[in-house]
């Protein structure tokens, strides 16, 4: 194979396969999003350096844990999936990378991105039964109202539920959650059972037990990081795709 045609992608079994019929495949399997994805995340990353000392580490452990200490069995190991060293070195330390980018990116910025969207890490624990039943969560609201019955049992009575069901949910971010409730769970007293509420199709009773007000702890600051740059990364997908052209 010494004069390789450039619109050569690859070989199999001595035949040459063109750039276009490797990306014909790519599209009739509607990959083309996920590639493109891919190559805008590796330019992003081009410029990212991480310690090579910190690589080094990585690979060894690698091999270490999958027991790939000889270099024949680590060949072998890159041989039946395809790799070369670079391609199985960025695979291993793009993660890192991801991080080193988003935290230099939007980290300095991460308080104020807080401060703009502080409500949406509020975390809420509550009681929650729903069915389409009108009627039914009629009589499930005035139950728990009068205390006749527990959110255990009534919980354990509903089709498909565990034997141990207690209608509790929770922790969980109010982002989660759909946003009519949110509002009616903001605006309740604790242990309180709420009156039935119709949202979309299902009629639902609930009862908040704990209303979180967010912090800016390690946690949020990562989901907060994490947030822009995946928004970021889609938007630059979009627009890539938008401007897609192939070669005739």
């Amino acid at each position: 194979m010494t004069n390789i045609d450039p619109a050569t992608a690859l070989w199999l079994d001595e035949k040459p396969i063109s750039v276009s019929s490797v990306l014909d495949v790519l599209r009739s399997k509607e990959q083309i999003k996920l590639l493109v994805y891919e190559l805008i995340l590796n330019e992003t990353l081009s410029d990212i350096k991480l310690d090579p000392h910190f690589e080094a580490e990585l690979i060894e452990n690698f091999r270490n844990e999958r027991s790939l200490e000889s270099d024949e069995a680590f060949q072998d190991f890159l041989d039946k999936r395809q790799l070369t060293d670079l391609l199985f070195k960025n695979m291993l330390t793009r993660p890192y990378k991801v991080i080193q980018y988003r935290e230099e990116r939007w980290g300095p910025r991460a308080n104020s991105l807080y401060l703009k969207h502080k409500d949406s890490y509020d975390m809420i624990t509550y009681r929650r039964l729903q069915s389409s039943n009108a009627d039914v969560m009629q009589e499930v609201f005035f139950r728990l109202k009068d205390q006749e019955d527990s959110w255990e049992t009534l919980a354990r009575q509903f089709p498909g539920a565990k034997p141990d069901a207690d209608a509790r949910i929770g922790p969980i971010p109010v982002t989660q959650i759909d946003p009519v409730i949110v509002e009616a769970l903001r605006r309740c007293n604790p242990d309180t059972v709420l009156s039935p509420l119709l949202v979309q199709d299902q009629v639902v009773v609930m009862q908040l037990e704990k209303f979180e007000a967010s912090k800016l702890d390690d946690n949020v600051r990562a989901q907060i990081i994490r947030k822009e740059f995946d928004e970021w990364l889609r938007d630059e997908c979009s627009k890539a795709l938008s401007k897609l052209r192939y070669a005739p």
